[in-house]
């Protein structure tokens, strides 16, 4: 494994991947939620080399574009991990991939009998946020900003059609161990794993942020193997293990970090321009 600082793995390489991939909160932007000027100014020089950009995190559409607002040249968002792939510039939705709502209301039913303190938030396809009561009461403010959440009582009763995504965060048990004893009882179509935050979440079989950077790839003829992936949470493994070259964050933990071609410096001292511009560099 390389790290960015070190200089010489990313230039062997040779030459721009095609599609570049940007985990957010983690990775793109420091701990204060800011993506820094040095960043910016990177991500433009990319994209003016005709590198096509596209962030691939956890949030919605609606907390993603707040991102986007800053980030010179980013073309597509896949959100919600991989069930919905957004056309940044055009503002459209190119693609989901959602559970119908029976999934839905089976998974959380389930989930609900095993673990009984579980709280409940909900994605439905059609753009609507709902949250039961007590839910994530940890969650960031910063991440609430953009975003209208209708409060439940009981969110399985609120599914009046397809879902993206269910949150699901259990006050009793860690998540890690709630994802392991719930995967295995998951109702077929269905399956639980790391959101990116301090809780799980139930998405569509196959559903990750791979294959919403298909997707992309796919418009333009790419493949894999011309792709950088940026990440640093467990959500981000597979897009990493997908990626022709992939680079974790140094503040990501050590299973990230494991599958990763690169570490780059911590996310709160410009990890990604580092490697960015260490890219650009190779081939000037």
């Amino acid at each position: 494994m390389d790290t960015a600082a070190g200089g010489t793995g990313l230039r062997s390489r040779g030459g721009l991947p095609r599609l570049a991939a940007f985990d957010v909160d983690g990775t793109l932007i420091n701990r204060q939620g800011v993506l820094t000027e040095r960043t910016a100014s990177a991500l433009r020089a990319l994209t003016e080399s005709g590198v096509v950009a596209a962030l691939a995190t956890g949030r919605p559409w609606p907390q993603a574009q707040s991102v986007l607002r800053r980030a010179p040249g980013v073309a597509y968002a896949v959100c919600l991990n991989g069930a919905v792939v957004m056309d940044a510039v055009a503002g459209e939705q190119i693609a989901d991939r959602a559970m119908t709502h029976i999934e839905a209301i089976e998974a959380a039913e389930i989930a609900r009998k095993l673990v009984p303190d579980i709280r409940l938030g909900l994605d439905l396809a059609d753009g609507r946020h709902i949250w039961e009561h007590g839910f994530a009461p940890d969650m960031p403010i910063d991440l609430l900003a953009d975003i209208s959440v209708a409060r439940v009582d009981d969110a399985v009763a609120a599914v009046d059609g397809p879902a993206l995504t269910w949150l699901v965060h259990a006050p009793s048990v860690d998540t890690l161990a709630l994802i392991d004893e719930l995967a295995p009882e998951m109702p077929l179509g269905t399956e639980i794993r790391p959101s990116g935050l301090d809780m799980a979440e139930i998405a569509a079989a196959g559903v990750n942020k791979a294959a919403g950077l298909e997707v992309i790839c796919q418009r333009y003829g790419i493949d894999a193997a011309d792709t950088i992936a940026f990440g640093d949470g467990l959500n981000d493994i597979d897009m990493l293990r997908w990626a022709g070259l992939a680079v974790a964050m140094s503040n990501a933990p050590a299973e990230v970090r494991a599958v990763a071609d690169v570490v780059a410096p911590n996310h709160h001292d410009d990890g990604v321009a580092a490697v960015i511009e260490q890219l650009l560099k190779g081939i000037s």
